[in-house]
């Protein structure tokens, strides 16, 4: 018989900060955009000073359990060379309100020659649900580049090192004891963009936003992102999580979501 059990003091209070963070990015966003947009300005996150991805994910593994979570992730520039970006996730099972909560920090360099960048990145995951509760702390090292051919296609690629480490105290502060589990992390994407303000991209690789998989346990994914303005682009993606030594499946992921550019 499945039992729910009441959120804690401190998840509360993280659930309520994910949620003032969505409700009140769109009134920003809104508040601050210009009278007239200009529609020969460059648009994406790359060149604006501030973007905020919303977004909620449903999770379904190969046993038929089900989990959700809401994301806000921003992304803000810090000068010419450099760019901060911040996210934080909130997880619910049909079981437990406050299933798993993470955070990350992300210190990207810009693309030198549009081509190559560097990034860092720290994250934090805790897990409260399904027992043993436990912390677990990501640090990633990459490096990525892309290359486009002609105006419609774009091969992108990242090559980095992780180095994690995790241990039964689910704290939010990030660990560095516990068990460690240091490998390499790969990414490999190519993207189809019609007519500038739509777009279609297949990946595959063990890192994306938040949390990087084991070198065993990579996925494969299909996006797509529609303009709806100037300042808004809404996507979307189908992800396969699955095992490299027989293709069997770990775990499902829908998304859908919004970027405001600011």
């Amino acid at each position: 018989m499945l039992t729910f059990r009441p959120a804690t003091t401190s998840s509360t209070l993280w659930r309520g900060l994910c949620m003032g963070l969505l409700l009140l990015l769109p009134v920003a966003a809104v508040s601050q955009a210009p009278a007239k947009a200009d529609s020969s300005a460059k648009k994406g996150s790359e060149h604006s000073k501030i973007s905020v991805a919303l977004y909620a994910r449903a999770i379904f593994d190969a046993k038929g359990h089900v989990r959700i979570d809401e994301n806000v992730v921003g992304n803000f520039k810090l000068g010419k060379w450099l760019r901060l970006e911040a996210g934080l996730r909130q997880g619910e099972r049909p079981q437990v309100a406050d299933a798993y909560y993470h955070y990350k920090l992300e210190l990207q360099s810009r693309y030198f020659w549009r081509k190559v960048r560097v990034f860092a990145r720290l994250s934090h995951d805790i897990f409260n649900y399904p027992s043993p509760s436990y912390r677990k702390t990501n640090k990633l090292l990459v490096a990525e580049g892309r290359q486009r051919f002609g105006k419609a296609w774009q091969l992108a690629g990242g090559l980095g090192y992780l180095f994690s480490s995790q241990n039964a105290v689910p704290d939010a502060l990030p660990t560095s004891s516990g068990v460690q589990y240091n490998v390499p992390v790969y990414r490999i994407s190519l993207r189809y963009t019609i007519k500038e303000n739509s777009a279609f991209d297949v990946a595959y690789g063990t890192y994306d936003v938040f949390n990087p998989y084991r070198l065993n346990e990579p996925f494969a994914q299909i996006a797509m992102e529609q303009e709806l303005s100037e300042l808004c682009t809404f996507f979307t993606y189908f992800r396969y999580q699955f095992k490299t030594e027989n293709i069997g499946p770990i775990n499902y992921f829908l998304c859908a979501g919004v970027k405001l550019f600011l």
